[in-house]
């Protein structure tokens, strides 16, 4: 058996409260190229159209109207909107009898948008809070990314004080909230103050930020790829190198968090 390897990331104290992070994740995503974020970016700027935009299809056909979506329709969405098959056959049987009715006033309604998040979450109670938020801000921020913002458990578990967000920010005392409405809100800002984190990296070329399509999804694309390089960091040196060998590439470990199809 190979010896344990030291994280190139990660010591043996680590956490939001480390020192040390922020700079040493900042190095380690030097393993991710500008172009690997634009490719993301790209990816969700082109599902956004033929899943979210496009009239023929899904959402803006069928959902939050009386119309009738396809099983298969939903379950593209189900896959979209969460990092696991699992929990998008979770989401795709809860909705098999097709009663759409409550994204209506999620994506339409009147009030603001933590309100619906939070209310549309609680009413759909049988299912895990954080999988109904994923649901959830999923379906807003690929519907309307220039506006909404994602909430996944990768970029914040408040119920294991987990998630990249915390570990950009240097704490989770910006993110505590005491309800959901506010804990979207919360998400937000500190997704917002991320970019900060992305444009010290070089990550943030001018023919991503620039870019019409690709801009409302370069923070995702970027967040996904910090909490890959986290995660590997993390587990790379307590498993052996061919298991190593076994993982996703950098760039399809973040595809695969924002529910996108994996690349050769």
């Amino acid at each position: 058996m190979e010896p344990q390897r030291q994280s190139h990331i990660l010591k043996q104290k680590t956490g939001p409260d480390d020192p040390e992070l922020q700079a040493n994740l900042q190095e380690s995503l030097a393993q991710v190229s500008p172009e690997d974020v634009i490719a993301i970016a790209d990816e969700l700027a082109e599902r956004h159209a033929r899943l979210f935009l496009d009239t023929s299809t899904t959402l803006s056909a069928s959902l939050g109207t009386d119309s009738v979506i396809s099983a298969s329709s939903f379950a593209e969405v189900a896959s979209a909107v969460t990092h696991t098959k699992a929990n998008a056959r979770i989401l795709t049987n809860y909705f098999a009898q097709g009663d759409y009715a409550l994204f209506n006033e999620l994506l339409k309604g009147d009030a603001p948008t933590p309100v619906r998040v939070a209310s549309f979450v609680e009413k759909l109670n049988a299912l895990d809070t954080r999988l109904a938020l994923e649901l959830a801000t999923g379906l807003l921020h690929n519907t309307s990314p220039k506006d909404s913002w994602l909430w996944t458990r990768w970029l914040w578990d408040p119920t294991t004080g987990t998630g990249i967000l915390p570990l950009l920010a240097g704490s989770v005392h910006n993110l505590v909230a005491t309800n959901l409405a506010d804990g979207y809100a919360r998400v937000g800002s500190v997704t917002a103050m991320s970019m900060k984190f992305g444009e010290g990296t070089d990550l943030f070329s001018p023919e991503l930020v620039n870019n019409a399509k690709r801009a409302p999804f370069a923070n995702s694309a970027f967040l996904a790829c910090a909490y890959a390089v986290y995660m590997y960091g993390s587990t790379s040196w307590r498993l052996s190198r061919d298991f190593n060998e076994l993982l996703p590439s950098l760039p399809n470990m973040a595809r695969k968090l924002l529910g996108l199809p994996k690349m050769n």
